[in-house]
């Protein structure tokens, strides 16, 4: 972990962009490191295509796909999300777009992430950086090339990325700055005196809220019968559990929720999620004394009001005890189905307020 990636010196290793035209040039007739044969076998390896595919254009940035490899038979669609998070909608955008330009080919869809996150459309099938790297490494390489000193340089990066990733799903509490750092520019950590490599990988990379995110994915598959989604402000990750969608108020449908950031859990009432980001604060005026009412009759801790800045969402927090990381994960997991079943209590006396305004 002492000796850096050329791509890391360039300070591009966290860019996704980047990634996509490293990715997209490597399939390419562009890169002689790997010769055509290997190519197309490693293209059928990696995506799973059992014919006969040559490969005859590699495209970035098409039409808004990151990356769109086209065979004579297939139509390979990346959604490359080494960092981000899906946009509304975008990739039913995509799949329409392919269903009209490439008609008479099969399609297939990948979800490309550093820790194998699902999209919220399950005909994107997952794929993860550590898979590329792996099926590249087995290749016999071109020597003597430099695009094989260029392929060479990633594949070390991607091998880098892949151990710390691993070391942080073995050891969590070992990287408390995952979790704290999360919302640091790199200027802010310049002067920082980081314990080991792998810290200081994670910092200039700033890699911190996708492995924040993780954790949050490992909790929700322990979480029963509840639904969990994972997002970030900031840079420091959240995970929302709903209690209850559908809630009509003045003619839109709003949402009860737990939300576990940072050591805070809240209880919020919130608009749908496909009109959050042009809501006003000004359509949940009147839940507002509701939620303060909740604030100061609950008997689980609830006692904090948040009152909106600008959307439609108002919560009351308490906080935890300590780190949620440094809590056993079984455990934290029974904690938040206490809190689910308080949320729906909470619910219940919410809706039942909500009732008599809109009567």
């Amino acid at each position: 972990m002492n000796t850096k990636s050329f791509f890391e010196y360039l300070g591009i290793a966290d860019m996704e962009r980047v990634h996509s035209q490293i990715l997209a040039w490597i399939f390419s007739s562009d890169c002689d490191s790997i010769d055509s044969k290997q190519k197309n076998e490693l293209f059928q390896k990696l995506f799973n295509i059992n014919n006969d595919s040559q490969i005859v254009n590699v495209l970035t940035e098409y039409n808004n796909i990151d990356i769109l490899i086209e065979t004579n038979n297939d139509v390979v669609v990346i959604e490359n999300k080494i960092k981000s998070s899906q946009h509304s909608n975008q990739l039913v955008r995509y799949k329409t777009l392919c269903d009209i330009k490439f008609r008479n080919k099969a399609k297939h869809y990948f979800f490309l992430t550093l820790i194998g996150e699902q999209s919220n459309d399950l005909d994107w099938n997952i794929i993860t950086y550590i898979q590329i790297y792996q099926k590249i490494k087995s290749l016999e390489l071109v020597a003597d090339t430099k695009n094989t000193v260029i392929l060479n340089e990633y594949l070390f990066f991607l091998e880098r990325l892949n151990n710390v990733t691993q070391d942080f799903i073995k050891f969590p509490l070992n990287y408390d700055i995952v979790f704290t750092d999360g919302n640091k520019r790199k200027a802010d950590k310049i002067n920082i005196e980081y314990r080991n490599d792998q810290e200081k990988f994670i910092a200039s990379n700033q890699l911190e809220t996708i492995l924040q995110k993780y954790f949050l994915n490992s909790l929700i598959l322990k979480v029963t019968n509840s639904i969990g989604n994972v997002g970030d402000t900031r840079g420091v990750a959240l995970v929302d559990f709903i209690i209850r969608e559908g809630i009509n108020y003045n003619g839109k449908c709003y949402s009860t929720m737990i939300q576990l950031q940072g050591n805070t859990i809240k209880f919020a009432f919130v608009i749908g999620e496909n009109k959050y980001a042009k809501s006003n604060k000004k359509w949940i005026v009147d839940i507002i004394p509701l939620m303060k009412m909740l604030s100061k009759k609950n008997e689980f801790g609830y006692k904090k009001p948040n009152i909106p800045t600008a959307k439609a969402y108002v919560s009351i927090s308490k906080k935890i005890d300590g780190h949620y990381w440094h809590i056993d994960i079984e455990d934290l997991a029974d904690l938040i189905m206490i809190e689910i079943e308080n949320g729906k209590y909470l619910t219940d006396e919410l809706i039942k307020a909500i009732n008599l305004i809109n009567n």
